[in-house]
């Protein structure tokens, strides 16, 4: 490299636009002969901007000091200049004060060459505290100057930063067209650290424009052009993405694993404020409202107060003094709705009178009219909208026009009028309407389920209890997985967890290593190119309650939910929606926690538990089940919980034992549960039995059935393989699984059972064609799932019925393989003899700690 700074200004950019590295190792062989004094300052500047750019400021500081040295010794006027406005330029990116003014122009009025690239340095200072408007400006003026004598390379790096620079300002399509326009140059010349860097600006863009799947294919794609010292700030852009789609644990985790921002990267102070306004707004969805004051006041005060990281910081201490404190309790009487008018729809959103006008349907035990209109929930609505904002101009975290609108209607008790508005098409870009994966359905909407809790809470303060039942079965509703999920990316990734899985439990600390750096990856990976672009709204058009209400039959319906500060349990009997107090959903998580204990750590067996599980039981029974009990009778029970009445072994509690009880997520899915029983009744009714390794008693349990279904295909051993299993599974009507299984914590798709090589995940079900209509999973924790942050219960069972399946058997407990088989034989026993599978699990599983989800 001999070509001096006078004959090439820009072509220490350019090498670095081509790649930090490469460039330094050009600057240093051009320094180890013996240069003239102009080649050996362009070299030092080089270098200079070269660890710049790999994270070594101090080092870099010194090398550009010495290129001016070099240079103004020389009598090199501009080459010095150069120098001096890199070094000014590498303060300005680490928002140093004193570089964003008087000094920048005195380096402009002095060598006018450097001007376009003083102006620059000026925009970056602007941007690093926060004053996007101010560097949109500064980046014109430069554009204005160099434009005349274009050079590329340069427009390249320039587009790129005013690109970013608009984008911040809420100018989305401004933007879009400078990053496109500078990739598209990146790309013609080759510069692939500038390519790398744009995708990584445009994956922040697609995030504002609501295609995460886009955005985490452009931060993938950036990730394997720059060098480590910028990914600090791509974990931060990808911890947005997974924020803004309602993936704030993933996003958490993310942060943490990441390198401090700061420390690895030159653009120290907006990377810091950045970070700290994704913690502050991780806090406020997880509802933890002193860590998100504290860490909003933080990014405050060490900024400047027109600046935007300030105007968000203020953003976030609104809403999480907004937060809202108690509300007030239900009143004690039931609220009901009649047989008549659930049939002719009054008291169901889609039919409430309009506000101001009486129903006929609903009324209280006081007779009391409506309470007095409010906007319960609103504060929490604006929470969940400042959480999952991209930072931006302050009006991205404002609630959008339909979410108002529906509140305005139910501080009106007009819930025709919010249903109405809900299902208006949305004014801004959000996530998928669909995807392929139920983990990331589970996490959208955040918004629009704050308003259903909202709709809730109104409702059942009026005695309307079906309207809030609507709302309940709203709020939990997902649309039907789409097409499989067939992206090569997200198959080799879940293989390659797989196999780590399988040498990690052979005792390879290797592997476990790599499990661990690879399990939390699985979750944001879901945003791959094969997820759907934004649609009609997820929640469904017509209210279930009707349809409902006439499906049950002799069963009665029991809904737990929870309003912001207390417990409820809905019923549905006969057409008549009661609504029952329950208390805190503290007392009644803790109660449930003390019987879930007690009866893992008991023997296995209804006779052997009985003695430990007796107390808890009886005290969760008083909280949970007494309640409802006179409303229920002794009619079959369709369940569905709320978190804090997930995984529970319901025949354990004295007044279920022995009765039918089928758990769902919702009355919805248990009608489309019933629908999907129904269709296979007229269709195959092949059987899968199959046994995992390491389990005599599985193994002998399955050859055990085999005698019951001679023409059942049969898989143990090492024939148990996932492939083959999977396969089976996609062909079958009826599937019994006999494997250890496992339910981690914090990664519920990733719960499964050991096969020979290898888990079969929740995850793998999401690939399945079709899915057996019955499926019985004899293996501990088959049943257990988790809680999404909207409440739908994410494990294996639950993956099994969104994937198409109609009933699961499953248990919530440890499970003895030596001991299961006996009951197993018991209940295909019962099924043989016609019993429904929520009957045949009540009289032979139910005491052993397994539940039938589904159709029952």
């Amino acid at each position: 490299m001999a070509v001096p700074c006078a004959e090439d200004v820009h072509l220490p950019v350019a090498l670095i636009a081509r790649g930090p590295r490469e460039a330094l190792r050009r600057a240093e062989r051009a320094l180890s002969g013996t240069p003239d004094a102009g080649t050996r300052s362009t070299a030092l500047r080089i270098m200079g901007l070269a660890r710049r750019e790999l994270g070594e400021t101090e080092a870099a500081r010194a090398l550009l000091r010495r290129s001016a040295a070099v240079a103004e010794r020389a009598g090199l006027a501009e080459s010095a200049a150069h120098a001096r406005a890199s070094h000014q330029g590498l303060r300005a990116l680490r928002g140093e004060s004193g570089v964003a003014g008087a000094s920048l122009d005195r380096l402009t009025a002095t060598t006018k060459s450097a001007a376009t690239l003083t102006l620059v340095h000026r925009g970056v200072a602007a941007a690093q505290r926060g004053r996007f408007d101010s560097a949109v400006t500064s980046f014109d003026s430069a554009h204005e100057l160099l434009l005349p004598r274009s050079d590329d390379r340069v427009l390249a790096g320039l587009l790129s930063n005013r690109g970013l620079a608009l984008l911040y300002s809420g100018r989305l399509s401004e933007a879009a067209t400078d990053l496109r326009h500078a990739l598209a140059l990146a790309e013609e010349h080759s510069l692939g650290y500038l390519r790398g860097v744009t995708q990584q600006n445009l994956g922040c863009l697609a995030v504002r424009n609501g295609d995460i799947a886009q955005a985490v294919a452009q931060f993938t794609t950036a990730a394997t052009l720059v060098p480590a010292s910028r990914r600090a700030a791509l974990a931060l852009d990808h911890a947005e993405a997974l924020l803004a789609a309602g993936m704030a644990r993933e996003a958490a985790r993310l942060l943490s694993a990441a390198p401090a921002a700061g420390n690895t990267t030159a653009s120290a102070a907006a990377d810091e404020a950045i970070a700290q306004l994704l913690k502050a707004r991780i806090h406020l969805r997880a509802g933890q409202r002193d860590a998100a004051l504290a860490q909003a006041r933080r990014v405050r005060s060490g900024s400047a107060p027109d600046s935007l990281w300030a105007r968000l910081a203020r953003r976030v201490e609104r809403a999480a003094v907004a937060m809202p404190g108690d509300h007030a309790p239900l009143a004690p009487e039931d609220h009901r709705t009649t047989t008549a008018a659930l049939r002719s729809g009054a008291g169901i959103v889609d039919s409430v009178p309009d506000a101001g006008s009486s129903s006929t349907g609903t009324a209280t035990a006081t007779g009391s009219g409506p309470a007095a209109p409010t906007v319960a929930g609103a504060e929490r609505v604006r929470a969940h909208c400042v959480t999952a904002a991209p930072v931006g101009p302050p009006s991205l975290a404002d609630p959008e026009p339909r979410y108002r609108a529906a509140l305005r209607a139910l501080a009106g008790h007009d819930h025709r009028g919010a249903h109405r508005a809900l299902l208006s098409a949305p004014s801004r870009p959000g996530p998928p309407a669909t995807t392929p994966h139920l983990e990331l359905q589970a996490h959208a909407h955040t918004q629009e389920r704050e308003v259903a809790n909202a709709g809730t809470e109104i409702a059942l303060r009026a005695g309307d209890t079906a309207t809030a039942l609507h709302w309940i079965e709203y709020g939990r509703a997902l649309s039907p997985l789409p097409e499989r999920c067939r992206d090569a990316s997200w198959t080799r990734l879940l293989e390659r967890c797989r196999a780590a899985h399988a040498r990690a439990s052979a005792g390879d600390d290797d592997a476990l290593d790599e499990l661990r750096r690879l399990a939390p990856q699985l979750g944001g990976a879901q945003w791959h190119r094969a997820c759907a672009r934004p649609g009609a709204p997820s929640a469904p058009h017509a209210p279930a309650t009707a349809e409902l209400a006439a499906a049950l039959g002799d069963r009665a319906f029991v809904c737990f939910a929870r309003t912001h500060r207390e417990a409820v349990g809905i019923t549905l009997v006969d057409g008549v929606a009661r609504a029952h107090p329950l208390g805190p959903p503290a007392d009644i998580a803790d109660a449930a926690a003390k019987l879930l204990l007690a009866a893992r750590s008991a023997p296995f067996g209804p006779a052997a538990r009985g003695s430990g599980v007796a107390g808890p039981a009886a005290h969760l029974e008083r909280l949970l089940v007494a309640p409802v009990a006179a409303a229920v009778g002794s009619r079959p029970l369709v369940i569905a919980p709320a978190p804090y009445a997930q995984d529970l072994p319901w025949g354990m509690l004295e007044g279920l034992s022995g009765r039918a009880v089928t758990v769902v997520p919702s009355g919805r899915a248990w009608l489309d549960c019933r629908r999907r029983a129904a269709a296979s009744d007229q269709g195959t009714r092949k059987m899968l039995l199959a046994a995992g390794p390491g389990l005599d008693g599985a193994a002998a349990e399955v050859r055990s059935l085999r005698q019951r279904y001679p023409d059942s295909t049969v898989l143990v051993g090492p024939e148990a393989r996932v492939p083959d299993v999977l396969g089976e599974l996609d062909h079958c009507g009826v599937a019994h699984l006999s494997a250890h299984g496992y339910a981690p914590a914090g990664t519920p798709m990733l719960s499964g059972l050991t096969l020979a090589d290898g888990p079969l995940f929740a995850y793998d079900l999401e690939r399945l064609s079709r899915t057996p209509a019955l499926t019985v999973l004899s293996s501990c924790w088959g049943g257990r799932s988790q809680a999404a942050p909207g409440g739908f219960p994410l494990g294996l069972g639950t993956a099994l019925l969104a994937a198409g399946g109609a009933t699961v058997v499953a248990g919530v407990l440890p499970v003895s393989d030596h001991k299961t088989a006996a009951v197993m034989a018991g209940f295909h026993d019962a099924l043989a003899a016609g019993a429904p599978p929520a009957q045949a699990v009540a009289t032979h599983l139910a005491g052993s700690g397994f539940v039938c989800f589904g159709a029952g």
